[in-house]
């Protein structure tokens, strides 16, 4: 299953598991969307405890996902399982952190090749490179930049069901998990930009004062959150399937 199926049974899925999850979890919901907002409020403490509360809560949701048993009180829970979460999250933010690195670098190399064409240039100076990127140069370097952005998406997209696979397996999962979205990427792009969409709409169009922290907060936590679980369990048990 792939492409349009997956996309549609994905976000299928996604709609059905939102209620379930807020009946099982609702206290760990609300404790990390207090955590949440107050971290966009510019607390930077708060995102420890943002990401803390995260794991916990995603671990219960995870269990319910992937029919493991029931939550704990209210979705709290402290087990292997949210350990390998986070395991999972430092890995995956390494690997992707690292590649990253390396499209800085592509860029960069790109930026200089253009430059270095362009009338002013001095390699010692930086400031001088974007004035003397024109034309053909500035063409190479949009299109490098598009490139490394979808490549950055496509490696993504790839490891996105490394959590998944982690709580159903027993064992940390991360480039392990690289086989299991095999021509499926691009449906799991998708279907995440559109479980996001709200919380990226809202960000975009982000107010002042406690008004939006609470509106961004909520529909981050108690809608992308939950939904992005269902999705991406649909998306697992349905790669794992003979």
């Amino acid at each position: 299953m792939a492409g349009l199926d997956l996309i549609i049974g994905g976000l299928g899925a996604a709609a059905r598991f939102l209620p379930l999850a807020w009946r099982a979890s609702w206290a760990m919901l609300a404790l990390t969307a207090v955590a949440t907002g107050l971290a966009l409020g510019q607390a930077p403490v708060w995102w420890l405890a943002a990401a803390v509360l995260a794991i916990v809560t995603r671990g219960g949701l995870w269990r319910l996902a992937l029919d493991l048993g029931r939550p704990g009180p209210s979705g709290y829970q402290l087990s292997a399982i949210e350990a390998r979460l986070a395991a999972v999250w430092a890995l995956s933010g390494l690997f992707l952190a690292i590649l990253a690195m390396l499209t800085l670098v592509v860029l960069l190399c790109c930026a200089y090749a253009a430059a270095s064409a362009g009338l002013g240039f001095n390699g010692a100076e930086v400031a001088t490179w974007t004035p003397a990127i024109q034309g053909g140069g500035r063409v190479l370097l949009g299109a490098a930049g598009a490139l490394g952005a979808a490549g950055m998406v496509y490696a993504a997209a790839r490891i996105s069901l490394a959590e998944a696979a982690s709580v159903a397996r027993e064992k940390v999962q991360v480039l392990s998990a690289w086989t299991l979205t095999r021509r499926r990427a691009f449906g799991l792009a998708v279907a995440n930009l559109a479980v996001a969409a709200p919380a990226i709409v809202l960000w975009l169009a982000r107010g002042a004062g406690w008004p939006w922290l609470v509106a961004e907060s909520f529909v981050i936590v108690w809608l992308w959150l939950p939904m992005s679980i269902g999705l991406m369990a649909y998306a697992y048990q349905a790669a794992e399937k003979p």
